[in-house]
């Protein structure tokens, strides 16, 4: 049995569905309107994670850290000793001498 209405005029479903999304999303702006928020601090990027960092933001920021992380340093006394090298292990220092921990020798630390 063929459809009653003409396939060719225009649904009413759509306008329909049309107008319930509209007053939705009104009602929505509306209540948002009215509501009290506080504003977001933009100074953190640890509250704030929208975006990540770019790179070059990044090193500046590690920088500012590392200069603020020495400043306090300064304020507690702690300094680091920059002309200190550190000593490096080479293949021309004494080995490990299966004989000396069965004898009991002591062992000691080569001098350069």
């Amino acid at each position: 049995m063929p459809s009653r209405s003409n396939p060719n005029t225009p649904s009413s479903l759509r306008p329909k569905t049309a107008r319930t999304i509209r007053s939705k999303r009104q009602n929505t702006q509306r209540i948002a309107r009215n509501k009290i928020t506080k504003s977001v601090p933009r100074t953190s990027q640890a509250i704030r994670k929208a975006a990540p960092l770019s790179r070059k933001k990044a090193r500046k920021l590690d920088k500012k850290i590392g200069y603020a992380k020495q400043r306090a340093m300064e304020e507690t006394g702690e300094v680091e000793m920059k002309d200190v090298e550190e000593a490096k292990s080479t293949s021309n220092g004494p080995k490990d001498d299966p004989r000396d921990k069965e004898e009991g020798r002591m062992e000691l630390d080569a001098v350069q």
